[in-house]
């Protein structure tokens, strides 16, 4: 490996951890309608959450993340969300980092 590429591998990995860092869950079960009143769908989904954060990262290596399989930052939204792998991955990171991540 080039140093270049020692280096774009450590940005890429740094960038996914303040991601992770940065995130957090939602529940696309919830909905709130017209009225402002929220119901919850579904209770067999209620359980389901994923992790999103912003995309205020460089584009090129959020779309090299995502080529990756760790994150889904296509399109024009202004958050991305992260895949099981995403997340393992970014909980390794900051295990070798040593940050500790409570886990909820």
């Amino acid at each position: 490996m080039s140093t270049n590429e020692i280096l774009n591998q450590q940005v890429k990995e740094l960038t996914l951890l303040l991601m992770y860092l940065t995130s957090w869950e939602e529940n696309p079960f919830w909905e709130t309608g017209l009225r402002g009143k929220t119901r919850q769908l579904p209770p067999e989904l209620a359980a389901y959450t994923y992790r999103k954060c912003w995309k205020g990262y460089d584009f090129d290596v959020l779309n090299e993340l995502t080529d990756e399989g760790l994150v889904d930052a296509r399109g024009k939204n202004k958050s991305a969300t992260f895949t099981d792998e995403g997340e393992e991955r970014a909980l390794d990171i900051a295990r070798k980092f040593n940050i500790n991540i409570p886990q909820t």
